[in-house]
């Protein structure tokens, strides 16, 4: 029975330093289950955009700003990384993301810093501040034909 309680312990301890220890980025998250069309308006870019290993990838003829949604828990600055997609050309993965912080109401947001991509395979970090009570997002503006988000990852 000691040695029951004494290993159980143990676990415990080792359970809360796991804990302890892990890393900033609470939360991840594959591109393809996060996103939300934000442009164009007009057309339809759900029928031509497409999941690869969770990247979103845009098959469409034309540009399409993507927007994530990502659940905080509490306020202070948070920090997102993103990767672009893997493959394709520089051209196709140029573009430029923005992270948002908001609260819900009319003219109550703070404007995160911009990244910009260049290449395929690129990692980047946006930051932004949210206060009590707001929602962070992050926006991926005119991702071009043939370019992509992979993963998202960022503190809670």
């Amino acid at each position: 029975m000691k040695r029951t309680a004494t290993s159980l312990f143990l676990g415990l301890c080792l359970a809360i330093l796991a804990v302890a220890t892990s890393p900033a980025h609470a939360r991840s998250t594959t591109a393809y289950s996060a996103f939300h069309v934000e442009g164009p308006l007009g057309s339809d870019p759900y029928t031509c955009l497409s999941e690869n290993n969770g990247a979103v990838v845009n098959n469409c003829t034309y540009a399409v700003s993507l927007e994530f949604n990502l659940p905080i828990d509490a306020k202070g600055t948070k920090t997102i990384t993103v990767q672009d997609y893997w493959t394709g050309s520089d051209a196709e993965n140029t573009f430029s993301c923005q992270s948002f912080a908001y609260t819900g109401s009319e003219g109550s947001s703070t404007t995160g810093s911009t990244i910009d991509f260049s290449a395929p395979l690129q990692s980047k970090i946006s930051t932004v501040t949210a206060s009590t009570d707001m929602s962070i997002q992050l926006i991926c503006w005119n991702v071009p034909a043939g370019g992509g988000v992979a993963n998202l990852n960022w503190t809670k």
